[in-house]
């Protein structure tokens, strides 16, 4: 089956997230992504064959909504804007890559494939009364639900070192509408997208 270069887009309020699947061959492809001066050394030192298909995606997905911007990151390793004219973040699978910017304020992105293998390592990232809330046949989906979006909120944290189960707690309500919380931070809740598509889930802040 070929994979298409199609771009997938979701916004939320002034949220925007990009998404391209992993289309790229990398001895077809690499000449038609444009690198920045800096960007190309960075790709060539790269040993990894994974590594640089999602380095190369990531810049198609920049070049096409924010061209000329170059991407640098923090010594933790989060992504942001050299001219910091939007906050960032990055996520990926070995499907999709995807891309999350915001003008007015900082923002998480994860995206996680729906594999029942999640469902032993929910002790390790989830609090009990999180687990209490949700049914046996419904943990495989649930708990994607609840790591995907622990992963965007620590993102949106810029924190390096929390404990997903004891310092980043995720509520859903009775509208099936979804809020984070870091209580390192604060109590303030993080609204939460939650999309559910091509057996993947998406999460980002907004």
């Amino acid at each position: 089956m070929q994979v298409t270069r199609e771009i997938f887009s979701f916004s939320k309020k002034n949220t925007h997230v990009y998404i391209t699947p992993n289309w790229i061959d990398l001895t077809t492809d690499v000449a038609s992504i444009q690198l920045l001066d800096d960007e190309k050394e960075k790709y060539v030192a790269l040993k990894s064959e994974k590594r640089k298909k999602e380095f190369l995606l990531v810049r198609f997905l920049r070049n096409n909504f924010f061209p000329g911007k170059e991407i640098v990151y923090t010594p933790s390793g989060a992504p942001y804007f050299k001219d910091k004219s939007y906050a960032i973040s990055i996520s990926h699978t070995s499907a999709f890559i995807a891309l999350a910017a915001s003008q007015e304020k900082r923002v998480g992105i994860d995206i996680e494939l729906i594999q029942e293998k999640i469902i032993p390592l929910g002790q390790k990232f989830m609090h009990r009364d999180e687990i209490s809330t949700i049914p046996s046949s419904k943990q495989t989906i649930q708990y994607t639900k609840f790591w995907c979006a622990k992963e965007a909120l620590y993102k949106w944290t810029n924190i390096t070192g929390l404990s997903f189960q004891n310092d980043l707690s995720v509520i859903e309500d009775e509208t099936k509408t979804w809020f984070g919380i870091s209580n390192r931070i604060s109590q303030k809740l993080i609204s939460i997208e939650m999309v559910e598509f091509n057996h993947h889930i998406l999460c980002f802040t907004y």
